[in-house]
């Protein structure tokens, strides 16, 4: 069986364990052309072309092995140091998706296949998530994630920030950061098993290893169990003007008790309950630049997750 066919039985069994309709007759469908009309200008013309041409001034880019990238500009700029960029192309299929009650923002995550037009490189599998913004009549990226694809970053443009100050909210997006500050507090005092159950909501789903979904916050806790130390701070930040949905970046350190931490940066996808704090609904996450110690005070936030997922 060619390892495309594969893939697309696993695509297709995935979707209906999710058990969401993506094609509903709602403001969820023009969510959807925007993602997938995303995905066909990236196979068609490259991923950074389509980047050029989507991204907000202010978007934020999470490449593997890459630092946090906020700003059109900065995206560009690093993007034309990426090996192969030419030969690179990049699609995706949206598996499941979350929607503001006003529709002026929406996320999407699903899985990512990676081929290059030089014959002999392999294709690659692995998973995605994006966060839309909608500017009038028109879906703006605010930030997108890719995991388990190459090829890695090995090196950036002069200026590009290694690491980024903590994020200081004016906005409706306040109440995120602060869970997600709060939610990396029990982490550094309680464990990163206890703090992931305390902060999921009841249908958070996540990508586990090897690309499995994990439901729940139980499955979800001890997906992350174990005695390595994590500590993490969101650099920014966004939310819908309903403030019911809302999404926090971030840089994360997770030191295992021997050997060398990992270093690492996250998107968290935020809900936004009718009662109590915010609750995430799923979170992924992948490897930045080593090196960059001087993450402050709150504490820790990684996992497996946060190169992790």
């Amino acid at each position: 069986m060619k390892i495309q066919n594969l893939v697309g039985m696993i695509v297709a069994l995935i979707a209906l364990a999710t058990g969401t309709r993506l094609a509903a007759q709602d403001p969820r469908t023009g969510l959807l052309e925007a993602d997938r009309a995303a995905s066909r200008a990236s196979g068609d013309s490259g991923w950074s072309s389509m980047l050029a041409g989507r991204l907000d001034s202010a978007g934020v880019l999470l490449w593997p092995g890459a630092p946090v990238i906020v700003g059109r500009e900065d995206v560009a700029r690093w993007s034309a140091m990426l090996p192969g960029r030419d030969s690179i192309r990049l699609t995706w299929q949206p598996l499941d998706l979350a929607l503001a009650r006003d529709s002026s923002l929406g996320i999407v995550w699903g899985v990512v296949g990676l081929t290059s037009r030089v014959a002999f490189l392999p294709a690659e599998f692995g998973r995605y998530m994006a966060v839309w913004r909608r500017d009038q009549n028109r879906w703006v990226l605010q930030a997108i994630l890719f995991s388990g694809v190459k090829p890695p970053a090995r090196t950036s443009p002069p200026g590009l920030p290694a690491i980024r100050p903590p994020f200081s909210p004016s906005g409706v997006e306040a109440r995120f950061v602060a869970a997600d500050l709060a939610f990396s507090r029990l982490a550094g005092d309680s464990g990163a098993a206890v703090a992931f159950r305390r902060w999921a909501a009841p249908e958070a789903i996540v990508f586990g290893e090897h690309g499995l979904l994990t439901r729940g916050p139980e499955a979800i806790g001890r997906s992350v169990a174990g005695a390595a130390r994590w500590r993490w701070h969101p650099v920014a930040a966004g939310a819908s003007r309903a403030g019911d949905l809302g999404w926090t970046v971030g840089e994360a350190v997770i030191s295992p008790p021997e050997g060398d931490p990992i270093y690492s940066k996250y998107l968290t996808v935020w809900v936004q309950p009718s009662d109590g704090p915010p609750r995430f609904l799923t979170d992924g996450g992948n490897l930045r630049p080593a090196g960059a110690a001087t993450i402050p005070a709150p504490r820790p936030r990684g996992s497996a997750r946060k190169s992790r997922r």
